[in-house]
């Protein structure tokens, strides 16, 4: 062993309370110190050292210089003598391991957090780099972290800050939280060296500068347990056992979901990366999607959950801020759900040869993976962000009100629900273009661009006996009406067919005006009217007549709500729709 890799050790030993001299056989205090060891060249450098340092000197002087990264040997402190060791120990193990940056989206990225590195392409560099064995020592045997129970005690007293604005602060990025003079900010992390914090003010939570804010309240997490969390009467010994397992059952399957993703992309992307010949990149694109930079999202968030659990005491562990940190990062999750059903019909058309059933099989059994399909596997990502916020709720339930992660747990909650909810209202606008698409093929004799060009949605239909007057042309007809968000289309019936409707005429909403009709005579048209409505436009008047008084009401109420509509199909969701339609008429 090298001087330098001797002096790391002897540091994580130190902090760790640990003998100077413990042998490598000598079980698991060896692997906590390996652990800090690890951690500490990945997050502690040894150029700043001077010779004339003692141990406390040198990790002041690591955090004043958090970009050095030459290594050079360093002269290690003396023992204590063996009447003072138990305070010497007392005195490392309270020296704050310094914890890696938080980062703002305005702070470039790291090599190691980039999302690039898990994209989807035939050079994965990261994914390349991360052996099975790194796996089991990063992120899935995490009660051999050393890191663990300092990390959670270093963010405890985090939870309970409360902080109030100074100045105003307009948010530019969207992970960033906007506030106004004399706002209350509820403060839970506080480590980026960069000068930002992270909070929470009005349902919002994001970052901001701290130089922004003065602190008005801060509660330590000594004085919190030993007021609330450790009080039996706020949280009762039954409540300690459900909170606990329900923290170690999100962690688990958060382990068991980034080792599913990790097969995924090892087992079944890589692979088809190599045979060109039978994958296409279109073809790896539309099976695959983006799962690669899942991968490096819940890497990222299994390794910050791991930090924030406690192992001796589970129930007491903050996991809402880890939650909160990614809710931005959740949008990944946008276009791998919506091209599922395209990812369905690509599957469903290859896996009938039988050389692709053979090639899929091949992948899954090299890693050891159930006797399921691959599109069965696929479909876990979609299942999974749907049951965060029901795992989230479970542990909030059982979180009493004085409990440091009552309050960004919390807003966990509500931030996953919002994401579930955005996800599940992008696939509806997917499912309601291809109804619009499927409806206008069925028209007869449709003329102009189509529908999906500037509609997303069917809003209502129905009967109603129309007239109209375009320069010296008038005619009245009874017709079927559909409105979508951007354009009325007028349709008759078609005789010949019961179900079946011709093309007659379209409106665009946006070159209209509506007016309300009062029953009697009409002064445009010349007639007496009941039960109707008028549509103006610059060269031709509507007017229509409903069957009774509660239809007018309501085609009235669906003009009016249009205003009220979620945002129209973007051109990558229309796409999708089209694309998977395309397939599903190739494969039937």
């Amino acid at each position: 062993m090298d001087f330098e890799c001797d002096s790391v050790s002897i540091v994580a030993s130190i902090s760790l309370g640990l003998p100077i001299d413990s042998l490598p056989n000598q079980g698991m205090a060896v692997q906590r110190r390996r652990s800090l060891v690890e951690a500490l060249r990945h997050s502690i450098d040894m150029d700043s050292f001077s010779t004339s340092h003692g141990i406390f000197d040198i990790r002041q002087i690591l955090d004043q210089h958090p970009d050095i990264d030459i290594a050079v040997p360093i002269k290690l402190p003396p023992l204590p003598p063996e009447e003072n060791i138990e305070a010497f120990k007392q005195r490392a193990a309270s020296v704050r391991l310094r914890r890696r940056p938080k980062r703002s989206k305005s702070e470039p990225l790291s090599t190691t957090d980039s999302d690039e590195d898990y994209d989807c392409s035939p050079h994965i560099s990261r994914i390349d780099c991360i052996t099975e064995s790194e796996w089991n020592r990063r992120s899935l045997n995490s009660t051999t972290s050393s890191m663990t129970h300092s990390s959670t005690s270093s963010t405890s007293s985090l939870q309970s800050t409360l902080a109030e604005a100074i100045s105003d602060h307009v948010a530019v990025l969207s992970d960033e939280l906007p506030f106004a003079r004399g706002d209350t900010i509820t403060v839970i992390d506080t480590t980026s060296p960069s000068g930002l914090w992270y909070g929470t003010c009005r349902d919002s939570h994001g970052w901001f500068p701290a130089s922004y804010v003065t602190i008005i309240s801060s509660t330590s997490s000594t004085d919190s347990s030993n007021d609330c969390v450790d009080d039996a009467n706020n949280f009762p010994e039954p409540m300690r056992r459900q909170r606990a397992k329900a923290v170690e059952e999100l962690l688990k399957t958060e382990r068991d979901y980034v080792q599913l993703l990790d097969n995924l992309v090892h087992g079944f992307l890589e692979q088809t990366h190599r045979r060109a010949d039978l994958f296409p990149r279109d073809t790896v694109d539309s099976i695959f999607c983006n799962i690669g930079q899942l991968l490096g999202l819940h890497v990222r968030l299994l390794r910050q959950l791991e930090m924030s659990l406690d192992p001796l005491r589970p129930e007491d562990s903050m996991i809402g801020g880890a939650f909160l940190r990614h809710k931005q990062h959740f949008t990944v999750y946008a276009p791998y759900c919506n091209n599922r059903p395209l990812s369905c019909a690509k599957l469903a058309n290859l896996t009938r040869q039988p050389i692709y059933h053979q090639f899929f099989d091949a992948c899954r059994l090299l890693r050891g993976m159930p006797h399921l399909s691959l599109e069965a596997f696929l479909l876990t990502p979609v299942q999974r962000i749907c049951r965060y916020p029901l795992q989230l709720q479970q542990i909030y339930k059982v979180t009493p009100a004085g409990h440091a992660d009552r309050h960004s747990l919390s807003c966990a909650v509500r931030a996953m629900k919002e994401v579930a909810c955005q996800l599940d209202e992008r696939r509806r606008r997917i499912e309601s273009i291809q109804a619009i698409s499927l409806w206008q093929s069925s028209l007869h004799s449709w003329k102009g661009p189509d529908l999906i060009e500037k509609n997303s949605l069917l809003i209502k239909s129905g009967d109603a006996m129309c007239r109209c007057v375009a320069g010296g042309n008038h005619w009245a007809k009874q017709i079927t009406l559909f409105l979508f968000d951007q354009t009325l289309v007028l349709c008759k019936k078609d005789v010949f067919s019961r179900n079946s409707f011709v093309f007659k005429e379209r409106i665009s909403l946006s070159s209209v005006s509506l007016h309300d009709v009062h029953d009697g005579k009409e002064q445009t048209f010349h007639v007496s009217v009941k039960n109707s409505f008028r549509l103006v436009g610059e060269n031709r008047h509507y007017l229509f007549s409903c069957p009774d008084a509660k239809a007018k009401e309501e085609w009235l109420r669906s003009f009016s709500d249009r205003s009220q509509l979620p945002p129209p199909a973007t051109a990558d969701e229309k796409r999708l729709a089209l694309s998977t339609m395309k397939l599903l008429r190739i494969s039937n």
